[in-house]
């Protein structure tokens, strides 16, 4: 997911290490962020499979720009297209690919958010069954069922709310291929 992220970021220009950490924790938030012992090993990793071209700068605190090979966008259309694996990470993964709707065609921002639509449909079924099954059963602690409807409650509206805006920004794309 990462990887995915580090090249989308390259698409446009090149790009240090810490500036891609900035933009990094722009998008995804400080608490989703990965470390510099986490980002350089990668872009050694992206630079030996050929993806990224990584330059030397000069001084005393010397800067690696990483530039993106053609390599690198063929393997970054791969990362965005390729369905997300439904695991703990597929939030942030969706949110990555979000945030690079706009490197790609129509048809291609069409795929990323019917995949992302999928998997919030069965958030909100999930949640939904949570609930029925909170509700149905009583030997539950009556207090902790309380608490435990409300915080369910807030993941649904959560959920709802970006399922809300993915079905907009889809709306968007079909008012445009109208136009």
């Amino acid at each position: 997911m990462y990887e995915l992220f580090v090249l989308g970021q390259l698409m446009d220009h090149d790009m240090a290490g810490y500036q891609l950490r900035k933009a990094l924790v722009t998008v995804v938030g400080q608490e989703q962020t990965v470390s510099y012992g986490v980002l350089y090993p990668l872009l050694d990793r992206l630079n030996q499979a050929g993806d990224i071209v990584l330059a030397s700068g000069t001084g005393s605190r010397s800067k690696r720009a990483a530039t993106l090979t053609v390599q690198g966008r063929a393997h970054f259309r791969q990362l965005v297209l390729q369905p997300v694996t439904i695991n703990k990470q597929a939030q942030l993964a969706f949110q990555i690919k979000c945030n690079f709707l706009h490197l790609l065609d129509k048809a291609g921002q069409r795929t990323v958010l019917r995949d992302f639509q999928a998997f919030s449909q069965a958030q909100l079924t999930n949640l939904a069954a949570v609930r029925g099954y909170l509700t149905d059963h009583p030997r539950m602690v009556p207090l902790d069922v309380v608490d435990a409807l409300d915080v369910n409650q807030l993941q649904q509206l959560r959920a709802q709310a970006q399922a809300d805006w993915i079905a907009a920004r889809l709306a968007r794309l079909d008012k445009e291929v109208e136009q």
